[in-house]
């Protein structure tokens, strides 16, 4: 009978973990039953569930790592180690979500693990990008929540515009835009860069969202995004589900951290406020007597600090078949600053999907709404540190409120009104942001016949912000909602783009406040209230193609051509069109290298290409004001019209080579690059008074840069137990040169930078893009200071160049050690050879305030400045030498050199910027103690920005003077009352349902 012929096996259902060999889980992997059609894909932390015959064989596989046949068992952990061949023969690089071959890409490209970007332990992944990506600078304004981050990618490209590269979220372009106050709010008094800073846009993506991240760094990478990508592009595709095999999986993980600034410079406590050895409480400086005995002296810097705290809260629920998906997360982020008054609060939800509806249709999309504020304080020299640090010591701070609870206390030993009280700016004044942002995708994927394909993308990304900054008396508020559409359409080989960026603006301004403890727009004397409407609105339009060629798995050629139409440009010249060509040969398809063991694959690469970059909105003809003469009308402001702007122009080359050894355990990848940027469009120049205007906007100027990257990574230990070692580094160098600026400008400067003396970020021609330039010391031809005859160095009238921020070199190290279920992993980044600006040291010294400036005043009444006297003689074979002295103390102040001084050059720091101890629950104890509820648990401790090794005299080697909005070449340098990255240690834990 059937019965009796045919045998009969039980089923049974099993769940377990699929890894790699650094025991993390591999997302989206197959699992299926081996000669069958029975399969399931791993989920969160690489966990499936699929039944099956007992005793059946499940074949593991996933692209880039060797396939795996094992027996099936309740609670197995299978381990995929990585297939040289695999990565090589397939890879998404995510140009528009498309999949191209990675042997054939001609330039660099570098993934960006998903896991490394959660595991980092920041807020928002940009800033954990620092040290994982060669070439790639990421450098945060302030170690505040919400701090805006600039990222550049190998060199910058323009002298005024933005630098930054492209974020593409699933094929459709994201903002990341940071809100520049300066001359933004409705009247002309300048909230500027360097006083206030924003968050980048790109903070509001949680990281727990990203699956993958691929950053293309040369303009051959990213020539087919267009204009702006002209600064490289980091391709971000978010989660959107897996096959659970029709069963839904809930995953909830949190972090909460504690937060404490360190690394502040002492305050001499032996002279009090005054000067001439007299106490005086007028005066801020400290060049007054001695302090007297059992004085009570108070840390007023610390009354500004506290112990920063945040808690983040993920929950994602997911479910799918092979066919079809979902996803949708949450995420709850609470932040309180080290810095008492600032934090950030951060919701997002996100909902997305993908599905195979038939066998010529594919779908995906995702949807995501974000709702964010963050309260922030004023910062660099109107910031509370720098006010703290001039409090009189002798006076308690932290009592910072009067006995009518409304206006400030005074010092008790000072009775002049023109002191600051940090705390009752802080608490009294209002800075914040709030934000709601929407943004969706849509993409279609039709496939008429074999090998050809139509792919269509919509996206949409939606935002409505209010600005305020309201210091007694004066209130500022600025609403700004702003519209980017999104359309490409993908035929093959060609592609069609439009894209449409709208932004509406209403700002409005009061001061005399009638209430003076109520900041509001609607408590301002009724006739100081004044608003101001603005609209801009962007089109770019774009068609572009691309062809490759291959030949036997060994030789690739690509080919790319675009032509951008940009509204704003003149008519004449708002179309501009570049090529891209790049090619690649595999050296170890070649008879006799193929069967090579220590060489299992090696690849050589070239690229060429050029990408346009536009105008901003109004660059042509400026907004228009109102004359304020009778009969009324309109005219320019102090911007003039320009109708001959071109598109400026970056041409790009770079060769490299990509190789793996010794049974894949070492991995290399090193890049060499030029690029000549062309007719740079520098908004705000400054123009001659005959014009009849005071800036415009030009086409000013032309430089090339070029430099090196590399990385290496390798498995130092691959034990057989499971052991695993692996360490990484990441290395690269840029260098630039100003080709040309016109014959009647000497330096080309951001005045946002012109807070420390006179230093400046100026830019001169023959010198790099990133000098730094002040008023050097007079020398003779041999390069000796020259001094006058009364021994006092001479100070030259003119700028020069006297310090180059860039760094001789940057660098990062990654590692990490596994076993079983621990793993310890460690980032660490930092630069050699940098050069800084130490403003804040050369305050306190010049202030009296720091140890140093007391242990030069007190080293004797007089000293003699090394130099040559000028006169006459000084550049002769035999000048004088001066032997002339002059006075340590001024009586008020102390000398304090001159601005070649307090440029600290051959700066080297290394930063410890991540720690992490994880441990993955076992999964059979975890399963049998909670009856199955739970099917998988991690739990975590973790640092940031534990310490810094370094030889810099000042606060902070990483200081930014300016917001990432102020664009061009940054104020990455200028350490000048900066909050550095504080302290920080967490935990938390992550439970699959």
């Amino acid at each position: 009978t059937w019965s009796e012929s045919t045998e009969i096996q039980k089923s049974v259902k099993i769940s377990g973990t699929v890894v790699d060999e650094a025991g993390e889980g591999v997302i989206g992997a197959t699992v299926q039953q081996k000669g069958s059609n029975n399969a399931t894909a791993t989920g969160i932390g690489g966990s499936f569930q699929l039944t099956v015959p007992e005793g059946a064989t499940l074949v593991v596989t996933y692209i880039g790592y060797q396939p795996q046949e094992v027996k099936a068992a309740q609670g197995m952990t299978v381990t995929l180690a990585e297939d040289v061949n695999k990565i090589e023969d397939v890879v998404v690089t995510a140009e528009f979500g498309m999949k191209r071959v990675a042997r054939a890409v001609g330039s660099s490209v570098q993934n960006v693990k998903a896991q490394d970007i959660i595991e980092s332990g920041r807020t928002d992944f940009v800033s954990a990008l620092q040290g994982r990506v060669a070439g790639m600078t990421v450098t945060s304004t302030s170690g505040m929540p919400g701090a805006s981050t600039q990222v550049v990618l190998r060199s910058m490209t323009s002298l005024s515009g933005s630098n930054q590269p492209l974020y593409v979220v699933d094929g459709v372009p994201m903002d990341n835009s940071s809100f520049d106050p300066q001359n933004s709010f409705a009247v002309s008094d300048v909230v500027s860069v360097r006083d206030m800073d924003f968050s980048s846009r790109g903070n509001d993506l949680n990281p727990d969202d990203i699956e993958s991240m691929t950053v293309l760094k040369g303009a051959a990478a990213a020539a087919l995004y267009g204009s702006d990508a002209s600064n490289g592009a980091i391709i971000i595709t978010t989660k959107k589900g897996a096959n659970t095999d029709g069963k839904g999986k809930v995953t909830y993980s949190n972090n909460f951290s504690w937060s404490k600034a360190y690394g502040w410079p002492e305050v001499q406590d032996k002279y009090a406020n005054g000067a001439y050895g007299a106490t005086n409480y007028y005066y801020q400086a400290r060049f007054g007597g001695l302090y007297p005995e059992n004085v009570k002296l108070y840390d007023n810097v610390q009354a500004v600090l506290q112990t920063g705290f945040s808690h983040r809260h993920n929950i994602s629920v997911q479910a799918g078949k092979d066919k079809m998906s979902f996803r949708a997360s949450a995420e709850f982020l609470d932040t309180e600053g080290v810095i008492k008054t600032t934090d950030l609060n951060r919701m997002t939800i996100r909902i997305g999907g993908k599905a195979e509806v038939n066998k010529w249709l594919n779908i995906d999309g995702s949807v995501a709404y974000i709702k964010s504020s963050n309260h922030k304080v004023a910062r660099g020299l109107n910031g509370p540190i720098r006010y703290a640090y001039l409090w009189p010591s002798v006076d308690d701070m932290s009592q910072w409120l009067a006995e009518d609870g409304m206006h400030m206390r005074l010092p008790d030993y000072y009775i002049d009104d023109d002191q600051l009280n940090p705390l009752f700016a802080m608490y009294k004044n209002q800075n914040y942001d709030e934000s709601d942002r929407a943004m969706a995708n849509l993409t279609a994927v039709v496939t008429p016949i074999k090998n050809t394909f139509i792919r269509a993308t919509f996206g949409w990304d939606f935002s409505a912000s209010n600005y305020v900054v309201a210091k007694h008396p004066y209130y500022r508020t600025y609403n700004q909602t702003s519209k980017d559409d999104d359309n490409n359409g993908y035929y093959n080989i060609s592609k069609n783009n439009l894209n449409n960026v709208n932004i509406n603006v209403l700002s409005s301004y009061g001061n005399n406040f009638l209430v003076i403890d109520l900041l509001s727009l609607n408590n301002c004397t009724p006739s100081t209230v004044t608003s101001k409407k603005a609209m801009t609105a962007r089109r770019l339009q774009a068609i572009s193609g691309q062809v490759e060629l291959g030949f036997n798995k060994m030789a690739y050629v690509t080919l790319r051509a675009r032509n951008d139409w940009s509204s704003t440009l003149p008519k004449e010249n708002n179309s501009y069109f570049y090529p891209a060509v790049e090619g690649s040969f595999i050296l170890t398809e070649i008879k006799g290298l193929d069967k090579s063991k220590w060489l299992n694959y090696l690849k050589i690469r070239g690229s060429y290409a050029q990408v346009g970059k536009d105008a901003s909105p109004l660059s042509i003809d400026p907004a228009l004001i109102a004359t304020e003469l009778w009969g009324g009308g309109y005219k320019y402001d102090f911007t003039g019209p320009n109708k001959a702007l071109v598109p400026e122009m970056n041409t790009s080359y770079e060769v490299g080579v990509e190789g793996r050894f010794v049974d894949d355990r070492i991995n290399l990848d090193f890049t060499y690059y030029w690029n000549f940027c062309d007719d740079q469009i520098v908004n705000g120049f400054r123009m001659s008074y005959a014009t009849g205007f005071v800036l415009n906007n030009m086409n000013v100027g032309s430089f090339k840069t070029w430099g090196w990257e590399g990385h290496i990574d390798g498995d130092i230990i691959r034990a057989e137990n499971g052991f695993r070692w692996n360490l990484g580094l990441n290395l690269s160098h840029t260098g630039s040169l100003v080709t040309d600026l016109p014959e009647n400008l000497t330096e080309y400067y951001n005045a946002y930078t012109w807070n420390s003396g006179n230093t400046r970020n100026g830019i001169m021609k023959g010198h790099p893009i990133t000098t730094v330039t002040g008023r050097a010391y007079e020398r003779n031809k041999n390069g000796d200071i020259l001094v006058s005859t009364a021994g006092i160095p001479q100070v030259d009238a003119s700028w020069s160049v006297i310090g180059d921020r860039n760094p001789d070199l940057n660098y990062g190290i990654s590692t990490a050690l596994s076993y079983k279920g621990f793993r310890l992993s460690a980032m660490a980044s930092g630069k050699i050879g940098a050069t800084i600006v130490n403003g804040t040291m050369r305050a306190m010294w010049s202030s009296g305030q720091s140890w140093e400036s007391v242990r030069f005043r007190e080293s004797g009444e007089y000293f003699v400045f090394k130099g040559v006297v000028k006169d006459g003689m000084e550049n002769t074979d035999t000048p004088t030498w001066n032997t002339v002295a002059f006075p340590t103390s001024m009586g008020g102040s102390v000398y304090s050199g001159g601005d070649e001084d307090w440029i600290q050059k051959d700066v080297n720091f290394l930063r410890l910027s991540e720690v992490r101890l994880t441990y993955n629950l076992p999964s059979d104890w975890l399963k049998k103690a909670t009856k199955g509820f739970i099917s998988r648990g991690q739990v975590f401790v973790s640092a940031n920005d534990l310490c810094t090794w370094t030889n810099y005299m000042g606060v902070d080697p990483v200081g930014n003077t300016m917001s990432a909005a102020a664009g061009g070449t940054g104020g990455e340098g200028y350490d000048l009352w900066g909050v550095p990255a504080p302290r920080t240690f967490s935990f938390g834990v992550s439970l699959t349902f």
